[in-house]
């Protein structure tokens, strides 16, 4: 049922929809409990050309990977995204918003598969989730050779690596050579002429790369934790 926002305020939203609502059909759907309700919010925006042709470009490099003619390689995608986010995807009808979640879904297959990009697409710079899943799945993000390195763009120094927290810190994932080029040529260079946005990682992506552990990163919020408790009770 499509409506209209036509008040906001907080936590709350004032909704006019296009027909009245049946008060019996609310109160069979509560069956004696509160009628809840699932609220997708409609971006007005379309997708943006660049937006369009990077999905393609990707949709291309997957099919040239798969061996797979073009349109079964965007079919195969489109049946991976449904089961994965439980929505039908159509290029010709997406948002900006819709679309900007289609690139990142197939910015992660490519780098989760291991399949190679013939170039490093200027537009494919601008998600910050290509930086992320480099790291994630260890990929270089400059050359996207495999098995890459984690490099603290923020040195952590001498300090013991086991007792630090690194969510703390930003990442990029670099192989060997690129890694030593991080460290000839500086942090400010190396973003600055290779197009570098550096990320921070989170739980899942610490665990996976083996930087970081379950238990060492509940220590850490325990103590966080504890340290609230011991501002608060100061008056901090």
């Amino acid at each position: 049922m499509l409506g209209k926002v036509i008040h906001h305020d907080g936590n709350r939203l004032m909704i006019e929809f296009e027909e009245p609502i049946n008060p019996e059909f609310l109160k069979l759907l509560a069956r004696d409990k509160e009628n809840l309700t699932d609220v997708k919010l409609i971006d007005n925006e379309p997708k943006s050309a660049k937006q369009n042709a990077l999905a393609h470009a990707l949709i291309k490099d997957i099919a040239k990977h798969q061996e797979l003619p073009l349109h079964k390689a965007k079919q195969m995608m489109k049946d991976l995204y449904k089961e994965g986010h439980g929505i039908e995807f159509s290029h010709a009808e997406a948002s900006m918003t819709e679309m900007n979640t289609w690139v990142e879904f197939l910015i992660e297959h490519v780098l989760s598969e291991g399949i190679s990009l013939p170039k490093r697409y200027s537009y494919l710079l601008e998600y910050e989730k290509f930086f992320y899943n480099c790291c994630k799945y260890r990929r270089c993000c400059i050359c996207g050779k495999p098995h890459a390195q984690i490099h603290h763009v923020k040195a952590v120094g001498k300090r013991n690596r086991n007792k630090v927290d690194h969510r703390l810190f930003p990442f990029a994932s670099l192989c060997w050579v690129h890694h030593n080029i991080a460290h000839a040529i500086g942090e400010i260079r190396l973003i600055n002429e290779f197009v570098i946005t550096p990320v921070y990682l989170d739980k899942e992506a610490l665990i996976k790369i083996g930087i970081m552990n379950n238990a060492q990163i509940l220590r850490f919020d325990k103590e966080y934790e504890t340290e609230e408790i011991f501002k608060k009770s100061i008056g901090g």
